[in-house]
């Protein structure tokens, strides 16, 4: 039994130090930090510009611009000189 706990102690303490951080003599290990990165990636508005679907037809390409009907917006409020009706609250009957 102590055998078995003995060794079941000391495989956890071999696995357990896989976890750990690698330590240096000089503080924190700079391999353990370092992502050792080629190049910036893309983000953002700068990523979806750089992966947009490209016109490659002719029918694409040389496409003319749609001519929308001209839409007036409806105003939105009508302003008149007649004077303005009380609002009343409505009796409900029993």
């Amino acid at each position: 039994m102590k055998v078995l706990f003995a060794a079941t102690t000391l495989l956890l303490a071999s696995s357990a130090n896989a976890f750990a951080p690698a330590s240096s003599p000089f503080g924190v290990a700079r391999n353990a930090i370092c992502l050792d990165a080629k190049h910036v990636n893309k983000k953002a508005a700068r990523k979806s510009n750089h992966t947009r679907p490209r016109k490659s037809r002719p029918s694409d390409i040389n496409r003319k611009v749609p001519v929308y009907p001209s839409f007036e917006k409806p105003p939105e409020y009508t302003i008149s000189d007649a004077p303005a009706t009380p609002v009343v609250r409505m009796k409900q009957e029993e």
